[in-house]
């Protein structure tokens, strides 16, 4: 296929090329959310009084409730393949991580995949090839419906235009319903069971989460569409009214992707 291009094309049915090409190219902007994801998270770890504690402390014990155990001492090992949650420790184990009595339940206490990106299992590879995967599938509903099944580059620029402007666009809130479904799915699977998260209706979750955890995962991909398409990634993020941590960085990075970038290297 002609991607990366100078400038998108309003050729009747163009966008299906944007669509197949990003279908065969997920793992170029999939393991991006993960290093937002773990960039945020090492931040995390700075203060002392974060009830996110990272990857597992292997060799150390602590009284919890462990992949179904009852509650007992514990010695990680580092083999783990579940997270630990707030829920799973016992009043001990919080006084000894210096996790409030409060803290809310929900909250992962160690995660298995605070890993660099190379150090991921394939599953958690998996799960962020999907992520990227489902843009592309939102992109195809959206315009299908909105503008006509022969969309064009320059629709899927004026669509993913408006997403990054405004977090409450049509545009935006389609994606990231993509992207609630990609994650629902993905957890079925992991667990084969119908948990709570995963029986809340995508617009239940609006919260602060919605904004920092579902946006980074999905932002990456968007840029690196309307790179391949002629528009400057690190100009897109000027319009962000919203932080989002270290997506300077994956602008800047998928500023390589862009046609004239390349053409200046050469």
């Amino acid at each position: 296929m002609r991607y990366p291009i100078e400038s998108a094309s309003s050729v009747p049915g163009s966008g299906n090329s944007v669509y197949l090409y990003l279908l065969m190219n997920i793992n170029i902007p999939s393991r991006l959310p993960h290093e937002i994801w773990y960039s945020g998270l090492a931040e995390k770890l700075k203060n002392p009084h974060s009830i996110f504690k990272g990857f597992f402390p292997v060799g150390e014990t602590f009284e919890i409730q462990y992949g179904g155990a009852e509650m007992q001492n514990y010695t990680f090992t580092g083999e783990e393949k579940n997270p630990v949650y707030v829920n799973d420790l016992s009043a001990s184990a919080k006084f000894k991580l210096g996790i409030p009595n409060d803290a809310d339940k929900r909250e992962k206490v160690f995660n298995p995949n605070f890993v660099p990106y190379e150090k991921l299992p394939p599953l958690a590879k998996t799960s962020n090839e999907t992520v990227s995967m489902s843009l592309a599938k939102s992109i195809s509903s959206f315009l299908c419906v909105r503008k006509s099944v022969l969309y064009t580059e320059q629709d899927v620029v004026n669509m993913l235009s408006a997403a990054v402007k405004k977090a409450s666009s049509d545009e935006m809130i389609h994606i990231l319903h993509g992207n609630h479904i990609a994650w629902c799915t993905l957890a079925f699977m992991r667990t084969n069971k119908m948990e709570e998260d995963i029986k809340k209706e995508f617009y239940t979750q609006n919260g602060i989460d919605f904004y920092t955890k579902d946006i980074g995962t999905i932002m990456p991909s968007i840029l690196y569409t309307l790179a391949i398409l002629g528009v400057d990634p690190v100009a897109s993020i000027e319009d962000l009214d919203y932080d989002l941590y270290g997506i300077e960085n994956v602008a800047r990075k998928l500023q390589t992707h862009m046609k004239n970038f390349q053409k200046k290297a050469t």
